[in-house]
Formats: C-alpha cells, structure tokens, sequence
C-alpha cells in the first residue's frame, strides 16, 4: 500500500508540473521527459550517469535527450579531448526547471495548509530520512 500512497502523491505532482507547463506554453512537455528534466537538473553530465540516475537503460535516457535536444530544452556539447557528450540544459531549459519548481512549491504549500504546518514539516522530515542515501 506505501507504494500506491507514494505513487498517488509523485503523478498528483506530476500533473500539476505537467499543468503548469501547458500555461506557460510548454506544452510539448510529457512525464516521460522528467526523467532528464528532474532536480537537480543536468548540467554537464553524460547520458549515462542521467540514466543511472533515473533507473533506466542508456538507450531510453538517449531516446529522451534526442527528443529534448529537438525541441530545444537541452543540447548535447563534445567534451574536450573526448568523443564523449556532456549535457546541459539550454535557456529554454532553465526555464522549465524554474516552472517545475514553482509547481512544486505551490503543492507543498497546498499540502501545508491542507495538514497543517507543524504536520507537514514532520510528514517532509519523515520523507528525507526514508529517502536519504
């Protein structure tokens, strides 16, 4: 049952990030592209610590990025000496990441205000010990 509890709260989130995009005129946006587009965003990373990060193989990570790269909200620059890529978010990008994160903020105040502060600051704290590594 956790696992359903926790799954209902991540896709109420979710749709809520998803919401506030379509707004803001970033409505080519899906889910599956959080996978990249999550906190902390990528910033000079490779394909595959982003799919390790994200639990997936690095083709689907390369699937992800081949559709983000189109659509302009990340760009893929050689690494020196290499003929490895690193990736990083581009200015359209960053702004995505700062709507998300806005998204987020307005459901924890919502959750905050629906439970209460001093619950809610508990209910966070729990969240972070279950989930620190």
């Amino acid at each position: 049952m956790i696992g359903a509890r926790l799954r209902f709260g991540l896709s109420y989130v979710e749709q809520r990030i998803l919401d506030a995009l379509v707004e803001a005129g970033y409505a080519d946006i899906q889910v599956a592209h959080f996978k990249v587009l999550r906190f902390p965003p990528p910033e000079n990373e490779r394909p595959i610590d982003l799919a390790q990060r994200a639990g997936m193989t690095k083709q689907a990570m390369n699937y992800l990025l081949v559709q983000l790269e189109e659509m302009g909200y990340v760009e893929r620059v050689a690494a020196e000496g290499t003929t490895a890529r690193r990736i990083s978010l581009t200015e359209r990008g960053w702004a995505v990441a700062k709507i998300q994160r806005s998204a987020v903020h307005d459901v924890e105040k919502e959750w905050e205000a629906r439970i209460g502060k001093a619950r809610f600051a508990e209910f966070y704290a729990v969240l972070k010990e279950l989930t620190a590594t």
